[in-house]
């Protein structure tokens, strides 16, 4: 693969690093086209070199004032159209927050046990299974597990536990509870 004309400039000319240098020169040693191509340089540079003489009648003056308003017009050019506005990169944040949110969450799940609270001692409750569900008594209060659509059911009791389990007509649903007073 040949090297670009750009490189092949900057070697005749001795403006390239040592490295890109020293790779061009193994380059060299092995292609004869590239070694016709450096030498057109060097002879454009050498022709260039000895056609150095300006033209005559060059007003520098009138050279020097059109410089100068093609210098201003590029600048007052430049202001009207302004600077472009960098566009604003929100999707990538707000993919990211979310997913990051999501991440810590369940990192402070796995991580993070919240102390288990036992109930106060069960001193005075009284379960009681019944045909239509299961109550929980202490101190004059009540809560039940009620399951109105039923025609067969199983109770069982065991110390400070019941368990019921009922058969719904309408859908042959079975629905079983576990009440547990500690």
């Amino acid at each position: 693969m040949h090297p670009e004309e750009s490189q092949w400039a900057l070697y005749a000319g001795g403006e390239l690093g040592w490295w890109k240098r020293w790779r061009l020169s193994a380059h060299l040693r092995e292609c004869a086209q590239c070694r016709g191509q450096l030498e057109e340089f060097r002879r454009w540079r050498r022709w260039l070199r000895g056609n150095d003489e300006l033209p005559a009648g060059l007003n520098w003056g009138r050279l020097a004032a059109e410089m100068r308003a093609n210098i201003r017009v590029g600048l007052a050019a430049g202001e009207c159209v302004g600077a472009a506005a960098e566009p604003v990169r929100w999707r990538p944040a707000a993919f990211a927050l979310p997913v990051l949110a999501v991440v810590l969450a369940g990192f402070l799940l796995q991580v993070w046990h919240p102390p288990l609270r036992r109930p106060a001692t069960a001193a005075g409750v009284v379960l009681a299974a019944t045909s239509t569900g299961v109550e929980l008594r202490q101190q004059g209060a009540a809560l039940a597990v009620l399951h109105p659509r039923s025609e067969q059911s199983s109770r069982m009791a065991a110390g400070d536990a019941v368990r019921t389990g009922y058969l719904d007509s309408d859908t042959g649903y079975v629905t079983i509870s576990h009440v547990y007073a500690e």
